[in-house]
C-alpha cells in the first residue's frame, strides 16, 4: 500500500513539474514573440498581362528585399508565406517605349499590399523598378531535318533530304531570336527503308520565348532506290603537262569503284568517267601526283581510286 502511494506521488510530481514547464515555455514564447522585431524579408516580383506586341526581357529584377518591422509572430508568417509584387504590365507600358519604371513610392505600395495592416516596411533593395521589354519581331529561318533512318541492305537515298518549305517565319522577342538561324523537326525514325519518304512532320520550337511558329508543320521527302556496285579500269591524263616534255605513270590507269541505282546503272559506261593527274600540282619532292575525276554521271556515289596515287618519271 505504501509502495503504490510513494510511486503515485512521485508520478503527480512529475506532472506537476511538466505542466509549470509548459506554461513557462508557452509564457516565455508568448512575451518573446509579441515583441518588435526587425527582419530582412524577400518579396518574389510577379508580372503579368503581358501584351501581345512585346515580351519580357531576360535582365528584369524577378525579386526585391527589404526590412519589416512586426511582431515576432508576424516576422514567422511571412517567412513561410513569401510575399508577392504584381506588376500589371499593360498599366504603365508604352508601345514606342522598350522599358517602363515604377517609383519608390508605387513599389513601396505594392510591397505594402502583401500585409495586413500598415506595417513599417524600409530599405527596399531597390530605389525604383525598371521593366525591360523586347518587341515582338518576325524572322525567317531555315528548317532543318532531324533523322534517324536506316536502310535495308543494298538500299541508299537518292538525293538529299528535301524540305517543303525549307523555311519559316518564327516571332518572338528580339534578343531571343537574333541567335535562332534554323529549327528542327521532330525526330523522323524509320529503320529499314526501302522505298520513297513523303511524309508530314511538326516543327519543334527551340524554346518557350518563340511566339509562333507558321506553318508549324513541313513535307519530308527523301528518294530512295537500290544500289549496286561498279567498277572500271580507266586510263590516266595528265594535264598542263609543260610543251615538248613526256612523262611516264606507273600506273598509267587506275580502278574507280562507285555505287549507281539499279535502275541507272545501264546507263553507266568508261566513257562517262575522265581521270585526270594535274601536272602543277604535282609532288616534287617525291615525284607523284593525284588523281581526280574532272568528269563523271551525276547519279553515281561514293567513287573510290586504286591507287590513290600515281607515280610519274620524266622522259628525256
Amino acid at each position: 500500500m505504501s509502495k503504490g502511494y510513494s510511486k503515485n506521488s512521485k508520478n503527480a510530481k512529475i506532472n506537476r513539474f511538466l505542466l509549470f514547464l509548459l506554461l513557462a515555455t508557452s509564457f516565455w514564447i508568448l512575451t518573446k514573440f509579441s515583441r518588435e522585431f526587425t527582419s530582412s524579408m524577400t518579396a518574389k516580383i510577379k508580372y503579368e498581362n503581358i501584351p501581345e506586341t512585346a515580351a519580357l526581357a531576360d535582365n528584369n529584377a524577378k525579386e526585391i528585399t527589404f526590412d519589416l518591422t512586426a511582431n515576432g509572430f508576424e516576422i514567422l508568417f511571412y517567412k513561410f508565406k513569401q510575399p508577392t509584387i504584381t506588376v500589371p504590365v499593360t498599366k504603365y507600358y508604352a508601345n514606342d517605349k522598350g522599358l517602363f519604371t515604377i517609383s519608390r513610392s508605387e513599389l513601396l505600395r505594392m510591397v505594402s499590399a502583401n500585409f495586413n495592416r500598415n506595417l513599417a516596411i524600409k530599405n527596399l533593395s531597390i530605389e525604383e523598378l525598371t521593366v525591360h521589354l523586347d518587341p515582338i519581331v518576325l524572322k525567317r529561318v531555315r528548317v532543318a531535318a532531324k533523322t534517324d533512318i536506316k536502310f535495308k541492305n543494298g538500299f541508299k537515298a537518292v538525293d538529299s533530304i528535301r524540305l517543303i518549305p525549307d523555311s519559316i517565319t518564327i516571332s518572338g522577342p528580339s534578343g531571343s531570336l537574333k541567335n535562332i538561324n534554323a529549327i528542327e523537326t521532330e525526330l523522323i525514325s524509320i529503320n529499314n527503308v526501302e522505298k520513297n519518304i513523303a511524309e508530314t512532320v511538326k516543327v519543334v520550337s527551340p524554346g518557350n520565348e518563340i511566339v509562333s511558329i507558321k506553318p508549324n508543320k513541313v513535307e519530308f521527302q527523301l528518294v530512295v532506290a537500290e544500289f549496286s556496285q561498279g567498277q572500271f579500269t580507266l586510263p590516266v591524263e595528265v594535264i598542263n603537262l609543260p610543251p615538248d616534255m613526256n612523262v611516264k605513270m606507273v600506273p598509267n590507269a587506275v580502278s574507280v569503284t562507285f555505287d549507281v541505282s539499279v535502275n541507272d546503272f545501264a546507263s553507266i559506261s568508261k566513257d562517262s568517267f575522265r581521270v585526270v593527274c594535274d601536272y602543277s600540282q604535282r609532288n616534287k619532292e617525291e615525284n607523284f601526283m593525284l588523281p581526280y575525276l574532272e568528269k563523271k554521271p551525276q547519279n553515281v556515289y561514293n567513287v573510290v581510286f586504286e591507287p590513290k596515287k600515281i607515280d610519274f618519271f620524266i622522259l628525256k
